[in-house]
């Protein structure tokens, strides 16, 4: 499986629907079912829990565009993205 399916379906099975990415080793995930208004604050919330980081999803659009995304890295080795799956799941 690769890189970029590992970290979708992982995504997918804890509830954060996201799309495959046809290029970049990026994930855009849509967190709106996580508590929190902006996606800074619904990013810290994932982090606190689970600690997974990522990028909220304001930084990459313009206005209020994005609150309900977070954008993950899935250039990882497998051993790292198989922890985010057991932690996010």
């Amino acid at each position: 499986m690769t890189l970029r399916n590992r970290i979708h379906s992982a995504f997918h099975k804890a509830g954060l629907a996201n799309h495959i990415p046809q290029g970049a080793c990026y994930v855009l995930a849509d967190v709106s079912r996580l508590p929190g208004d902006t996606g800074k604050e619904k990013a810290m919330h994932l982090l606190s829990k689970t600690g997974v980081a990522g990028v909220p999803g304001e930084a990459f659009f313009h206005g209020t565009g994005g609150s309900n995304l977070i954008r993950f890295c899935f250039a990882k080795r497998d051993d790292e993205l198989e922890d985010v799956a057991r932690r996010i799941g």
